[in-house]
């Protein structure tokens, strides 16, 4: 009898099992319910592409998500797009026109693996007129803002030519020498290389920058914007100073205000005392 009863367990466990194992997962329950129709598309934006271009300047423009299945189309006014990835989801968009109101516009649509089609997502990009200026053009004296945050400083910054690229002295030491703030002495250096884009950008990499009284190996880092469609040329420089101490190095800016330092220039005039 109990042999029986042991026989009759085994075959039940059995049975059991052959039927869990013929049961669907509940990953493959959910792709058995997958309609891809019923998928109702939005695009949830961008994760690169500038609002602000110069005219006859390219840039690229790419959509912040991923679906599988998925294509998007795009469209420009008062822009041309250039090129498409092989995905879909970037272009390169040539700004080739000024637009009458200053605005061109980025348009695209998601089209799922079911068909269905998204809302159009439309991007306002503000279109600036391109002035080109040589990097001789830059030479000279500026003045202009140097701001950090509630320390802000009047300066009269000198740039010259240096390899190609433009040596900028007179800013950014204030702050270090604040004794309200950094309080220490600048005894070499406060001078750095930018380099100018034709594009209306400019860059600061990475670099040394000055040795105080105190601490030696600061070092400076920046980017920004340069104009030539005023009276005068202007810069725009976001950066921040590295703090080398070994035990507690940090950028400074970013450490302290949670944002880079600005500096805001305007030409003055060049070596010979005429304007820009």
């Amino acid at each position: 009898m109990k042999n029986k009863i042991l026989i009759r367990l085994f075959s039940l466990m059995a049975i059991i099992s052959v039927m869990a194992a013929c049961e669907k997962s509940p990953i493959e329950k959910a792709q058995d319910a997958y309609d891809a129709t019923k998928v109702v598309p939005v695009v949830l934006g961008f994760k690169k592409g500038p609002v602000k271009v110069l005219q006859t300047f390219s840039y690229e423009y790419e959509v912040s998500y991923y679906r599988a299945g998925s294509t998007w189309s795009w469209s420009a006014v008062d822009a041309t797009i250039s090129s498409v990835t092989p995905d879909t989801r970037g272009v390169n968009v040539l700004f080739d026109k000024l637009p009458a109101s200053g605005k061109a516009q980025i348009k695209v649509v998601e089209t799922t693996s079911g068909g269905v089609k998204s809302p159009e997502k439309v991007i306002e990009v503000t279109v600036s007129p391109f002035c080109p200026l040589p990097v001789s053009g830059f030479v000279g004296t500026w003045t202009g803002k140097d701001v950090a945050d509630d320390f802000e400083y009047s300066v009269t910054v000198t740039a010259s030519l240096s390899d190609g690229k433009i040596l900028l002295e007179g800013f950014g030491t204030d702050i270090i020498e604040e004794e309200a703030f950094w309080n220490e002495a600048v005894v070499e250096g406060g001078t750095c290389l930018v380099t100018i884009n034709p594009d209306g950008t400019l860059v600061i990499p990475e670099q040394f920058f000055l040795d105080t009284d105190e601490t030696e190996g600061y070092k400076i880092k920046g980017e920004g914007t340069w104009d030539n469609c005023g009276p005068k040329p202007t810069l725009e420089i976001k950066y921040d100073i590295w703090y080398p101490d070994p035990d507690d190095n940090f950028w400074i800016a970013d450490e302290y205000f949670g944002e880079p330092l600005t500096l805001t220039l305007t030409l003055a005039g060049d070596d010979d005392g005429n304007g820009g």
